[in-house]
């Protein structure tokens, strides 16, 4: 009967959350952080893009998640929505009976499109699917909106919260340390890019140790 070897328990995730300015300071903290040994799967930066397209220049590698401009498909919706809207008419001229009811329901279809194509994507639905602390995403989500950028930087190794968290200081961001893994993923029209790569498409309770920082 073979002898049984114990496995050693490995260390627990922490990951660094920076609320920074976009702009140089945002890209010299993520230089800064990766240098620092933290790999490429393991920090994630989200930003808001109105064109989804453009490279952005970050260490090579580097993961990152672009939410679109708050009028993307914009043209679209309302094309749906004029259609709705004149069938709706077509119905109401030619059968009244029926046509009016079938009148109201298009506009009220047409409507519906607009209101959510006018509403914000936003990155509460990102913070809401890896499971982010509650009160914290409420802040994130609102700093976001108002063009800050999120940078998430994951590591098993104490000694590296310091530095990690010192770099984003260094960019002016407020942080926030929390004790697990968060990794974004792209949800909600989001997509999920690598700088220096290809686009790729969207895939299918914690404890805060620590809550400081400044601008």
């Amino acid at each position: 009967m073979a002898e049984g070897r114990e496995v050693p328990e490995q260390a627990p995730w922490y990951t660094v959350v920076g609320v920074i300015d976009d702009g140089s300071q945002l890209n010299q903290a993520v230089t800064e952080v990766r240098e620092l040994g933290v790999d490429r799967d393991d920090l994630t930066v989200v930003l808001k893009r109105e064109d989804s397209s453009d490279p952005e220049p970050f260490p090579e590698g580097t993961r990152y998640i672009v939410v679109p401009g708050d009028k993307r498909g914009l043209e679209v919706v309302l094309g749906f929505a004029a259609s709705f809207i004149i069938i709706g008419t077509f119905f109401a001229i030619t059968t009244p009976a029926i046509g009016i009811p079938t009148l109201m329901v298009f506009v009220s279809l047409a409507g519906i499109l607009v209101a959510g194509s006018m509403s914000r994507v936003g990155v509460d639905p990102i913070l809401t699917e890896m499971g982010a602390p509650q009160e914290e995403a409420g802040t994130w989500n609102s700093e976001f909106e108002m063009g800050k950028v999120l940078v998430f930087a994951s590591t098993r190794e104490r000694r590296l919260l310091r530095p990690i968290r010192e770099a984003l200081q260094r960019g002016g961001a407020m942080y926030y340390i929390v004790d697990r893994r968060l990794e974004p993923r792209a949800v909600h029209q989001a997509l999920l890019r690598r700088a220096g790569g290809p686009t790729s498409g969207p895939p299918a309770g914690e404890t805060v140790l620590d809550r400081t920082g400044g601008v």
